[in-house]
This record gives structure tokens, sequence and C-alpha cells, in this order.
């Protein structure tokens, strides 16, 4: 896949510097016309398309690489690759908040709700009795169009009565939890775990999923009722997540 650029395309005399320029006019065709796996042309033909020094070309390369969509590899050149999407937590907040606070488009691809008696051990998390049912939830997250993760909440029926009957229509579950109910996360326990994917999960995040990262959630409400036990997971090699922990005085 070959470009003809003119020099003239390039604002020599503009404010931008001339990497940023030829740095925003490669990303741009990145996300259009390239899929991961392909071959990125070498600098010497990027330099020659531009009309800029190998040094330019270089410089506007290296800061694609580092944002994570080019990777170089021995013997077969400039690889084009998918970021890893990067989730800095700072707070109790929607896997839909977070994402979209980052510019990105989240979306749900499949939902499915249904009803149980859990297992004891839920039944202790979620603080309910004997033979009281859950709400399960069950979704399959985009990011930007591309299938990321899969989630499942379960909340004490009790909280949530129309939900298995309605279903859930907007992409927060927090967002319709405060509306609906004046119900909002106050507090959360989280644990990470990574392991090899479920079936279900390679066939809902790609065969290229070898391992996933799973992130499970334990959320209180401010008068310390349990609201939900939730776990998610996402290809390992496209999500990072980060908590910023705080010394207490």
């Amino acid at each position: 896949m070959i470009y003809y650029l003119r020099m003239a395309d390039l604002d020599r005399r503009g404010a931008s510097t001339l990497y940023a320029q030829v740095e925003e006019a490669l990303l741009e065709r990145l996300r259009r016309d390239y899929r991961p796996g392909q071959l990125f042309p070498t600098q010497k033909e990027l330099a020659a398309e531009f009309g800029t020094s190998l040094i330019t070309v270089k410089r506007a390369l290296d800061e694609i690489a580092r944002q994570g969509y080019l990777q170089s590899t021995r013997g077969r050149g400039t690889v084009v690759v998918r970021p890893a999407v990067r989730d800095d937590r700072r707070g109790l907040a929607s896997w839909t908040d977070s994402m979209t606070g980052l510019g990105r488009q989240p979306r749900t691809a499949g939902c499915a709700v249904s009803t149980r008696v859990p297992p004891a051990e839920t039944a202790r998390a979620l603080g309910m009795k004997s033979r009281e049912r859950s709400v399960v939830l069950e979704r399959l997250r985009t990011l930007d169009g591309e299938p990321l993760c899969t989630m499942r909440n379960e909340l004490p029926l009790a909280l949530v009565p129309e939900l298995p009957g309605e279903g859930l229509h907007e992409e927060s579950l927090y967002a319709w939890l405060k509306r609906r109910h004046g119900l909002v996360p106050h507090r959360a326990d989280e644990e990470v775990e990574a392991r090899a994917p479920t079936r279900e999960e390679t066939r809902a995040l790609g065969a290229d999923t070898r391992i996933v990262v799973v992130i499970r959630r334990h959320t209180r409400l401010a008068d310390g009722r349990p609201l939900e036990v939730a776990e998610m997971a996402a290809p390992a090699h496209r999500y990072r997540y980060r908590v910023e922990i705080v010394r207490n005085a």
C-alpha cells in the first residue's frame, strides 16, 4: 500500500512542527487503512513520500510506536499493532465512564439478563438470605467497534426487581442504578487475576486471546449494603489496568 503525498501538503511554515504533521498524517492512515499484523512502509520510503529527512520520519514513527500503534520486529520490519487500552483508575467509576473519559466509544454488543438462587459464597457477599434470588447481567463490551471485554454483574433481585423483565438499555449500569433507584456505589474491593480464557471468552474476544486479565469487584453502598459482585475479563495483550494508591495520613 503506497501513498504519494506532495511536499506542498506539509505546511513548512506552520505552527505545527514538521514531524508532528507527518505523525498526524500517518496516524490517520494507520486507523483508516491498516490492520494489526500488516507491515508499515520503511523510513526511507516515507521520507521520500513526504519529502522530509529520515530524522523527521524516525521521530514521527517513534512517537506513534510510543502510543502503541507500531512495533519493530526483527526480520520483518515495522508491524502495525493494536494499542493496549490503559484504564487508569483514581476513584470508583463505571467502565463506561472510564472509557468515555479516554475519548473512546464503549458499546454493548450483546446482553443477557437472568435470575438465579446464587451459591452460598455469592449470597453472603450480596447480603442475601437463603433462597433469595439474584439478577445476573452478562454483556460483551466493545471499544471503538471492536470486542474488548466480557462483563458479569450480579445484584440482589430485591434491589432491581424490574431488571429481568425490562433489561438494560443504557451503556452504564451505574448510571441506570442511580437514575432508576438512586443507588450509588460508594466503595469497592477489587481483585485482579491473570488466567487462560474460557471457550466462551475466546469466541467473544478473538482467537488471539491467550491470557485474560480478570478484575473482580465487590461493591457496597454508602450505608454498607452490598450492591453487586462483578467480573470483567479482557485480553491481557490489549488491556492495562492501573490504580492510583495514596498513603493515609
